[in-house]
């Protein structure tokens, strides 16, 4: 969008010419209602009018309206420039130079409940370098116990908080520490490292979260039983002891079930194949999102990559919105034969739909799900860079979402599943049991080429 295009939107939605004067006695309100809007644009990116009128009223005992909140706003906006007018929202200024972000963004937010504290608490986002998460405060203690020089510490602990609250990849906090020559003594210190600011990052409120953190979102819809997409490519994952319970759920010590699986990675891509996936998986990513323009970074056809899980999320739903766009990234990207013979059958043969996990094996996972006449099937599906058992970490059976492809003779899944958070009684065990013995007597699908 070109700069004269977001010049002309603004200036439809926030008109010089409805600017009046303050109505008599209304200035204290004004005052307020900007404190408002200005922390609402901090949390939450953007918000409809309507809903922060319904804050204002809830918490003060002066009350507002739809309308007076143009006409006490509009010469704020048009002075300060902190927030706009946006059709029926009030957006933060980041969104000036792309409105087409607005849109996006309100798809992310979707259905997702609104955090809204109280008063006190949501006025200190006037501040938009308020942080509300003290686990940052862990991350600078770890760095100053384990490090010499705090100096440097000091300014690298700038950059590391800042990739907390906006970075994407593992390679650009890697990047950050090299930049200031800190280096960990031993893969324990780094692993600590790492869950603290996964921990922190999982308590950093987003946008995209209405205000909720990952954790707090996480646990709400977990309670109410909608579907959680993991990220098994980045999450770190508390270590397995060998002698912990399995966390499968068959009873067993983890050494006498799944780690038989871990310990001979026959049930995942080997080191070659899972390269081979992910730069052709991130080539096709790449394409979507110059084509789309979904987020606005490049995702090259590199593996490991520098974009995180979540951004490449976004596109991902993209591309099975629209799989003819795998047509076009194989007629117009110079490619090698192999990969084009790979994405050619992505684009014919992939299934996308939900599955449940009833069985580890030592080669893959039997997942069983209906086949295009109905009839159940069951699939046997590889990890990528760890078995779908370690992956997942979840009671047998589990229900899951995800798409999957066909890759080198065996199935795989694009790299995302989603996860949901049931469990099932005894009958319905029973149930899947005789779905199990019926579907097997076709036997296990293991490619879908």
């Amino acid at each position: 969008m070109t700069e004269e295009k977001e010049k002309e939107i603004f200036d439809l939605y926030n008109r010089k010419s409805d600017v009046v004067r303050c109505p008599y006695g209304r200035s204290p309100v004004r005052k307020l209602l900007d404190s408002y809007a200005k922390a609402a644009v901090n949390l939450y990116g953007i918000i409809r009018r309507v809903d922060l009128v319904d804050i204002f009223n809830e918490q003060n005992l002066e009350q507002t309206t739809y309308e007076e909140v143009y006409i006490l706003l509009l010469p704020l906006v048009l002075k300060d420039g902190w927030y706009c007018f946006y059709k029926e929202y009030l957006v933060h200024y980041a969104f000036f130079e792309n409105f087409e972000a607005v849109e996006y963004l309100l798809r992310q937010q979707g259905d997702k409940p609104r955090y809204i504290p109280e008063k006190n608490e949501f006025l200190m986002y006037v501040s938009e370098y308020y942080i509300d998460n003290g686990h940052l405060n862990n991350v600078g203690r770890f760095m100053l116990e384990t490090f010499d020089d705090h100096r440097n510490i000091r300014k690298c602990y700038v950059e590391v908080k800042d990739y907390i609250l906006y970075g994407d990849g593992i390679s650009e906090l890697a990047s950050i520490l090299d930049r200031y020559n800190l280096i960990f003594s031993n893969e324990n210190q780094f692993q600590q490292f790492m869950d603290l600011i996964m921990f922190a990052k999982n308590n950093t409120r987003i946008w995209e979260n209405n205000g909720y953190t990952p954790s707090e979102l996480h646990e709400i819809l977990a309670k109410e039983d909608k579907k959680i997409i993991e990220f098994p490519t980045i999450e770190r994952r508390k270590k397995i002891g060998r002698n912990d319970p399995c966390p499968c759920g068959s009873g067993k010590k983890y050494k006498k079930c799944c780690a038989k699986l871990d310990d001979t990675k026959s049930a995942q891509l080997s080191s070659e194949e899972r390269i081979l996936f992910f730069e052709t998986w991130f080539g096709l990513m790449g394409f979507v999102n110059e084509r789309i323009k979904v987020i606005k970074v490049k995702i090259k056809p590199e593996f490991p990559n520098t974009v995180s899980d979540t951004m490449i999320l976004k596109v991902r739903e993209v591309l099975w919105e629209e799989p003819e766009l795998i047509d076009e990234y194989i007629n117009t990207a110079q490619l090698t034969q192999e990969k084009i013979d790979i994405l050619k059958l992505w684009r014919t043969n992939y299934k996308k739909g939900m599955f449940l996990i009833l069985e580890y094996q030592a080669e893959y996972a039997v997942a069983i799900a209906p086949n295009d006449q109905g009839e159940d099937r069951l699939y046997g599906i590889k990890g990528i860079s760890d078995s779908v058992a370690t992956t997942l970490r979840q009671n047998l059976p589990t229900q899951i979402e995800t798409v999957l492809l066909p890759f080198k003779g065996k199935i795989i899944y694009d790299s995302f599943i989603g996860t949901f958070p049931l469990s099932f009684g005894e009958g319905a065990k029973a149930a899947f049991r005789e779905m199990y013995a019926n579907a097997a007597k076709h036997g296990i699908i293991t490619s879908l080429e």
